[in-house]
């Protein structure tokens, strides 16, 4: 039992580095190759003086290691907020599972929000390679932001569109795909879990960003 539950934790703590590793990698791909100090200086260019913006950009870096240094508890505090929501949903549906299983399904499950990323770096770094700030911003991969024109919109519009990708559908089927075994349950009746249940926190969590973003822009 105790072999069993090091090689847990063992197996556990590789994947989240991992993920951690690759989010990195990501980061810092996108950083010296779309979102570099030329693509910024351009964008402020017509805002703030060269001296205001190299400031700025010398900040940016200076403090660029925080990120690193955050990014790893960041997680944490995603994976255990969506796992505590959908244990909540199994006592609720009256199923059983426990902590470390949903936290396993959740960790699996957040590679595929690695893909827009490199997506991303893709799209900017050899195909679009004529682009400003504001496109890198507004790229949302397979989102009905896709369908907008961002300039035109509402600004408290654009954060629910973008959380409105196939990527979250993704997401969701991978989740099912762990529930399914961890439950021991078929597909559907999964899908009939996952669904609702991380749906509401889906839902939840874009009505909050939205009501702090009506409420910090008005």
């Amino acid at each position: 039992m105790i072999r069993n539950s090091n090689n847990y934790y063992l197996g556990k703590t590789i994947l989240y580095l991992t993920l951690v590793l690759i989010a990195y990698l990501s980061s810092y791909l996108l950083k010296n190759i779309v979102i570099t100090d030329e693509v910024i200086t351009e964008h402020l260019s017509q805002q703030l003086s060269i001296e205001r913006i190299d400031e700025l950009l010398d900040f940016r870096n200076k403090w660029a290691w925080v990120y690193y240094v955050l990014r790893p508890f960041i997680y944490l505090l995603k994976f255990t907020l969506i796992t505590l929501w959908l244990l909540s949903g199994t006592i609720l549906f009256g199923y059983k599972t426990s902590f470390k299983e949903l936290f396993r399904i959740v960790l699996l499950a957040e590679f595929i929000w690695l893909i827009p990323s490199f997506v991303t770096l893709i799209w900017f770094g050899f195909i679009d390679v004529d682009y400003v700030l504001l496109d890198v911003r507004y790229f949302k991969p397979l989102s009905l932001l896709n369908f907008f024109n961002p300039s035109e919109i509402e600004s408290w519009l654009k954060f629910p569109l973008q959380s409105l990708n196939l990527f979250e559908i993704a997401y969701m089927l991978v989740l099912a795909i762990g529930v399914k075994e961890t439950l021991k349950k078929d597909y559907i009746e999964a899908l009939n879990f996952t669904v609702p249940v991380y749906g509401s926190a889906l839902v939840t969590w874009i009505v909050f960003m939205t009501f702090l973003s009506i409420n910090l822009t008005s």
